[in-house]
């Protein structure tokens, strides 16, 4: 078989991914990484469909179809995250077409324990719509809610396996050959509000970029090399509650300033800041929260 993988969406620039506990486009190369490598294990031949940077979406999602258009696939997988307060997985297909591959990874990450979303109807979505071959975007699980620490806990491989077994059948446990480096310039960068407090770690990149914009999300932690140093740090918000100065002032999904418009706030509304992330400030906004341009509070 040929199977095209897409890691979701890009890591820089324009159209990347949701942040909460996890940062979905670092979790989905990860993910995506051991699937690949399962699969070429198993015999098969998969085709990396992931783009890193674009200058917009619409160019990203124009790449991964080149790339995914251009192979002679049996299947094309996207892997995502989901965000937005729920829990689970779900599966998106075009037509909600109940594939048994497809009906399959829901259930398998399901057994993993978590709560089964189901296949969905994913027509509307461009990746499914453009594809030649038979298409699936995975929602893996939420990245902002408890979803989150139960990915942590079970682990990338455990997800990347339940994936590949529903495309391939079971893979057979053979002793690993020349194993996948998840460190590979010697250097692990640690996620935690003191050194000494290793019980506050969150999370560890070997790319120092990746755990940068990680920390970025996460006022109050430091970022620490393998010597215990602090190499990175976010300052909490200077302001703790605002005042909207536009006329219109639009809430946005994430920190990334042409996100999902999730509402809108009118000029005089007052805002309670948790945090800035980069000219945008995390305020909260409904069950979830939201962010808004630093430039429009006062």
């Amino acid at each position: 078989m040929n199977i095209g993988v897409n890691d979701g969406h890009t890591i820089k620039g324009y159209g990347t991914g949701a942040v909460g506990i996890i940062n979905e486009g670092v979790q989905t190369r990860i993910v995506g990484t051991e699937v690949r490598r399962l699969i070429n294990a198993a015999g098969h031949k998969a085709i990396n469909c992931t783009v890193d940077y674009a200058n917009s979406v619409s160019q990203s999602l124009s790449k991964i179809m080149d790339q995914a258009n251009r192979q002679d696939l049996d299947w094309f997988i996207a892997i995502h995250f989901n965000a937005g307060g729920g829990v689970g997985v779900e599966n998106y297909t075009y037509g909600g077409n109940q594939y048994p591959d497809a009906v399959e990874v829901c259930s398998n990450i399901a057994k993993l324990g978590f709560r089964n979303r189901g296949v969905k109807d994913g027509k509307g979505l461009y990746v499914i719509r453009k594809t030649k071959a038979k298409s699936m975007l995975i929602e893996v699980c939420f990245v902002d809610t408890a979803d989150a620490n139960h990915y942590l806990q079970i682990g990338y491989k455990a997800i990347a396996k339940a994936i590949v077994e529903s495309l391939i059948g079971a893979i057979k446990a053979t002793p690993a050959v020349a194993p996948v480096k998840v460190v590979t310039t010697g250097e692990m960068y640690r996620v935690r509000k003191t050194w000494a407090d290793a019980s506050s770690q969150i999370q560890a990149f070997s790319i120092l970029a990746n755990a940068k914009s990680y920390v970025n999300n996460h006022p109050g932690y430091s970022l620490f090399n393998s010597a215990g140093q602090n190499v990175y740090s976010v300052a909490a918000a200077t302001l703790t509650s605002g005042t909207v100065t536009a006329s219109v002032l639009n809430v946005r999904k994430t920190a990334v300033s042409n996100s999902a418009i999730i509402g809108k706030l009118n000029k005089g509304s007052k805002v309670k800041i948790a945090k800035k992330v980069g000219n945008m400030y995390n305020i909260y906004f409904g069950d979830n929260g939201g962010y808004v341009s630093a430039d429009y509070i006062k």
